[in-house]
């Protein structure tokens, strides 16, 4: 980040250009719809405008931005409805043979059958490639929390997976 410019609002704006795909992703990652990933994600830069004055340093931006989005999408996102409910592609649904895209969806589908501490930590540290330690710092947990979480998530995960594993061959 050695080349950012010192005014806040062009900080927030390279910032934005640099983070804001990354965080969309995790964000649908997290509540499995696009809709409501990119309204996450708008609020997360809107409180990094917020409390610009309070972050320790300027470095910490797109973190303070990550947990930002995972507290907004594990707090149900202004009471919608809740991950589990909301419509996901299912790979009996898809009307093409792509085997990526199946995959890709049964992954969407079995993330949001983990509870969200547990898929939280999986996007985090496989999607995002955090760190045990910077996903604790994200979550607020320690990294004992993440590696267990992370190994339980990963078990369950399997589990959800192995009968698509063999649908999809």
């Amino acid at each position: 980040m050695g080349d950012l410019p010192d005014d806040r609002d062009e900080l927030i704006a390279v910032l934005y250009h640099r983070h804001r795909s990354e965080l969309v992703r995790l964000a649908i990652g997290m509540t499995g719809d696009v809709g409501v990933a990119e309204e996450i994600t708008q609020e997360a830069f809107a409180r990094l405008l917020s409390r610009w004055r309070t972050l320790r340093d300027q470095q910490s931006a797109p973190a303070y931005l990550r947990r930002v989005v995972i507290n907004e999408a594990r707090a149900g996102w202004r009471r919608r409805r809740r991950w589990e409910s909301r419509t996901i592609l299912a790979a009996d649904r898809l009307e093409f043979d792509d085997v990526d895209v199946v995959e890709h969806q049964a992954m969407l589908a079995a993330l949001s059958e983990l509870p969200a501490g547990k898929r939280a930590c999986l996007l985090l540290r496989f999607y995002a490639d955090l760190s045990e330690a910077q996903t604790a710092a994200t979550l607020g947990v320690t990294v004992g929390t993440v590696k267990s979480q992370t190994a339980k998530g990963l078990r369950q995960l399997q589990r959800l997976l192995e009968p698509t594993r063999t649908e999809v061959r």
